[in-house]
């Protein structure tokens, strides 16, 4: 079991120098547009995904500053451990109890971040490449080995691609090393997809479940796979590119048996969105104890009941961030239970 104690920020996004302690439980942070309070759920994620949920590093350091540093004191398993994260013109690095990871990669899976905000709407009716980086998100925190294969598999598929695009005179070359990357590149691909289904298939039944209680079994959400397996070379030397694979893979929502992203209300898109994360919370939970939850500026347009049984969905310990404009929005239940911090001024 995990939780964010407490939150130091230097040089990140608006905040010069700032700190925030938290409960272990339910905290609610208010302010008015624009106060700092997404910047604060923006570092929890860093402290995560080690990067922005939306923007680039560079966008995370203040303006005029060459740096920005995240720290974040946990408890962990009942003992204490720090957290740096750091960002500067040479890089990105993270330090956990002092210890320095040379692959950023090594440090992920100490924290495992479910955040929910109003731009997730676009896995429900975004492009492909949205459902694509929820999968990988998810599974790379979940799986070292998917995470691997990934950054081989796009490293491969880019030598692939160039060498697709610039067939031309030494035909014969060309082709041999064609060959040779398409014999590596398809175990990885298949070994992406594999782990893909299993996950979707496995998550399917957990999202139906959570949205019949957000809807008040009002809605039956589903979730359909839909990789891009079919390879064909001749096909690909013809685009100049490689016209199948996992970075072509996409998965479907379902509402009712319809396409969310055509048939769906804007409330019902909501509800299966919601539904798609606390989801994935509760497949991270039979896994890791180690989750935090943020929800960003999405509970003010949730009516009392709804939210109620949001949070009821995830009582299991876990700690939760909500960030609202202005705790008015919010039930009463929900105020009683929580650590209400006011970030600038509520409006």
């Amino acid at each position: 079991m995990i939780h964010l104690k407490g939150l130091k920020l230097t040089n990140f996004r608006c905040y010069v120098d700032a700190s925030f302690a938290f409960s272990p439980h339910l905290n609610i942070l208010v302010g008015a547009n624009a106060a700092g309070k997404t910047s604060i759920a923006e570092a929890i994620h860093c402290l995560g995904f080690l990067k922005s949920h939306k923007a680039s590093d560079q966008d995370l350091i203040r303006h005029g500053e060459n740096y920005a540093v995240v720290k974040g004191a946990f408890q962990k398993d009942g003992e204490n451990c720090e957290v740096v994260f750091s960002l500067s013109p040479e890089g990105k690095r993270i330090q956990a109890n002092n210890k320095s990871f040379r692959q950023l990669s090594d440090y992920l899976g100490f924290l495992h971040v479910v955040f929910f905000c109003p731009d997730d709407l676009e896995i429900i009716k975004g492009s492909p490449a949205e459902r694509r980086k929820f999968l990988d998100s998810s599974l790379c925190l979940l799986s070292p080995a998917y995470l691997q294969n990934l950054i081989l598999y796009r490293k491969i598929l880019k030598q692939r691609n160039e060498v697709l695009k610039n067939l031309g005179e030494n035909q014969k070359y060309d082709q041999n090393l064609l060959k040779v990357l398409t014999e590596t590149l398809v175990p990885k691909a298949e070994a992406i997809s594999k782990e893909r289904a299993k996950f979707l298939s496995e998550l399917n039944p957990l999202v139906a479940e959570k949205a019949s209680v957000i809807s008040g079994s009002k809605e039956r959400v589903s979730l359909s796979y839909k990789p891009c397996s079919e390879w064909d070379q001749k096909r690909d030397l013809v685009a100049k590119t490689t016209t199948a694979g996992p970075h072509r893979d996409d998965f479907e929502i379902l509402i009712d048996g319809f396409e969310a992203a055509s048939f769906a209300s804007q409330g019902q898109q909501r509800t299966a969105a919601l539904a798609l994360k606390l989801a994935l919370a509760d497949y991270l939970s039979r896994k890791t104890d180690d989750i935090i939850i943020i929800l960003d500026d999405v509970f003010s347009e949730l009516d009392s009941e709804r939210q109620n049984q949001i949070l009821k969905l995830l009582e299991q310990g876990f700690q939760i961030f909500i960030t609202t404009t202005s705790a008015s929005s919010l039930s009463p239940e929900i105020i009683q239970r929580s650590k209400l911090l006011k970030i600038g001024r509520e409006d």
